[in-house]
């Protein structure tokens, strides 16, 4: 009886410290979504996104580059804005200022990078296809 009671109370203990685990990483990718971009200094705002990007995110930077957008000299802030007013995620009307037509034809209730691989723009296949 005394291994099974505490066989329940280690389950309990690793559920609480699994629990605390999950809810730290969420606060922590939330906190980064908050903070948006770094603090930059006036001239480092002067410098093409993309130049930072290279080293910091070089995967992103390289699927950007290679894209439509890369290839059509799309430019980092036409997309995510300015400096002063960051958006990690675009919002749908963003999106709509170039692709107002596609808009129309595409689910409402979706953001369009659940369709579409961000910055590479390929549509995504699902495993049924």
């Amino acid at each position: 009886m005394a291994i099974k009671r505490r066989n329940v109370i280690l389950a309990g203990l690793v559920l609480v410290l699994l629990g605390l685990m999950v809810s730290g990483t969420t606060a922590t990718a939330a906190e980064k979504e908050k903070a948006g971009h770094p603090q930059l200094s006036q001239q480092e705002m002067l410098i093409d996104c993309a130049d930072c990007h290279r080293e910091a995110t070089p995967e992103i930077e390289k699927e950007w580059f290679g894209s439509v957008h890369g290839i059509a000299m799309v430019k980092c802030y036409q997309c995510h804005g300015t400096f002063e007013e960051f958006a990690v995620t675009p919002t749908r009307a963003t999106c709509g200022t170039c692709h107002a037509d596609m808009l129309q034809k595409c689910p409402q209730d979706r953001p369009c990078w659940e369709c579409h691989v961000p910055h590479a723009f390929k549509e995504k296949k699902s495993d049924g296809k």
